[in-house]
């Protein structure tokens, strides 16, 4: 019997991983995270990672996205960023992490291209859409989308995303939700070879501002 309670979690600093070894996680299909804030991570990242914003919405969306028990190694852009990971994941139950890889983007690329994305915003997507068909994905909930919707958008929650991408069309696609973040992560999950991804960084709202939004009738 335990008669001191449970034994405290391991929060110190996970194993540091380098490029070369970060490089081979992600080609095996292992779950890399990083943590830069989603315009960064737009700008430039590795390729087939997922972006997830360090912040308040941090552990909600990977509780909704993690297989639980999988190998989960984080890029950060510091020891005080991972740390920060670290212990906002132990919330969830995730007391281990696999890895870390820390610093400057362009140096944990091993010598190979980074991949990016444009972010606009629906004001943006408004004026490509006067000039022809635009690909747009809304990864809000259900009941957001109940409400109303960018007028000939697909819909795909987010947490659906993984399962059903294979229904979102190759070539370039907008990916909107209700301020951003959910779209940020979708739009990493996205970004792979054969697709382009527009990110919209912007409160759902303005899409109606923009003479976008439509109704379920």
């Amino acid at each position: 019997i335990n008669r001191h309670g449970p034994a405290p979690v391991d929060l110190s600093m996970p194993e540091r991983v380098d490029p070369a070894e970060l490089r081979r996680r992600i080609e095996a299909g292992e779950w890399v995270v990083d943590l830069r804030e989603r315009t960064a991570f737009a700008a430039g990242h590795l390729t087939d990672s997922m972006n997830l914003e360090l912040g308040s919405n941090f552990v909600t969306y990977l509780g909704w996205l993690y297989r639980y028990g999988a190998p989960l190694t984080v890029i950060g852009e510091d020891e005080e960023q991972v740390a920060e990971a670290r212990r906002e994941l132990v919330r969830i139950g995730v007391d281990e992490l696999a890895g870390a890889a820390i610093g400057d983007i362009e140096s944990l690329a091993d010598g190979r291209p980074l991949r990016s994305y444009p972010v606009r915003d629906f004001a943006g997507l408004a004026e490509a859409m006067d000039g022809g068909p635009v690909q747009v994905l809304d990864a809000r909930r259900n009941d957001e989308r109940a409400s109303g919707f960018v007028r000939g958008s697909q819909h795909i929650p987010l947490h659906e995303l993984g399962a059903r991408i294979d229904e979102v069309p190759q070539g370039e696609v907008w990916v909107y939700c209700g301020s951003g973040y959910r779209a940020s992560i979708a739009a990493s999950v996205l970004d792979r070879p054969g697709r382009s991804v527009v990110l919209i960084n912007d409160d759902y709202e303005s899409a109606g501002k923009a003479g976008l939004e439509d109704r379920a009738s």
